[in-house]
């Protein structure tokens, strides 16, 4: 299959006063287009980190030291910050592990998934709003027109989950990078959302980099899964080979743990 995404050699430090400090060590890392590929690991171990270098989001005293991230052949890092700003909500959208923090708290949710159709495409204002009625629908939200006037902190964390996949999807991407998506979510909620992006993969043939310290999740989910620990992809192959037989031994560890 056809890769969508390639990270080569990728290398993140950060830089505090005169040290450096890899937080992600020369790793290498394929989506194949149409698929989700589940990066797994602990806290601290640089997924997080790994996800924010695709879309040049690190915070500042962190950079990409070496490497490239070659998205359909180009090489993102030499990308102007114009470049980057079509790029991302638009072709590449993330989904964040709070969204509560994520939103915007004086904005509605409709204003705010409006906002990404008015920057990333051509429809007038009233088929924006039309649009925004229907990622709420596709989301499976209640009561869409009630919940455009709604303001982040009046929904569920699971509505407000769903919001934010709704924004997400919003432009079409190819690529959503999706962090931690059910952490702050009960084991029914969880479920909800499992199902939901297993839909919206098929219903709008996307590629999904899957974040989470989760393997039951990676399980149900991922067609590729690579295990990250202190900055390194230890190892990396189809979901169902590398769960039934781990080879690395911290993915053993994270097996008897977490599954």
């Amino acid at each position: 299959m056809a890769t969508l995404l390639s990270l080569k050699n990728l290398t993140v430090t950060l830089t505090t006063g005169k040290k450096k400090k890899k937080l992600i060590n020369g790793i290498d890392l394929d989506i194949p287009k149409l698929s989700i590929v589940g990066l797994v690991g602990g806290s601290g171990s640089g997924k997080t980190t790994t996800g924010l270098s695709i879309l040049r989001l690190l915070a500042p005293g962190l950079q990409v030291q070496h490497g490239r991230i070659l998205f359909e052949r180009k090489n993102i890092l030499r990308f102007s910050q114009q470049e980057m700003c079509r790029i991302r909500g638009n072709v590449i959208s993330m989904i964040f592990q709070e969204p509560l923090q994520s939103f915007n708290p004086v904005f509605t949710l409709g204003y705010q998934i409006e906002e990404v159709l008015e920057h990333h495409t051509d429809l007038n204002k009233q088929q924006r709003k039309e649009r925004v009625l229907d990622l709420l629908n596709q989301v499976e939200l209640p009561d869409p027109k009630r919940i455009v006037s709604n303001y982040p902190h009046e929904l569920s964390g699971g509505m407000r989950q769903r919001a934010m996949i709704a924004q997400a999807i919003a432009a079409k991407p190819k690529l959503i990078i999706a962090d931690e998506p059910t952490s702050n979510l009960d084991v029914t909620l969880q479920a909800k959302i499992i199902e939901l992006f297993e839909k919206l993969k098929k219903e709008l043939q996307l590629s999904i980099l899957l974040i989470t310290h989760d393997l039951g999740m990676v399980k149900h989910l991922s067609d590729h899964v690579a295990v990250m620990n202190e900055g390194k992809i230890v190892e990396q192959g189809p979901t169902q080979d590398v769960l039934q037989k781990p080879k690395h031994e911290y993915t053993q560890q994270l097996k008897r743990a977490l599954l």
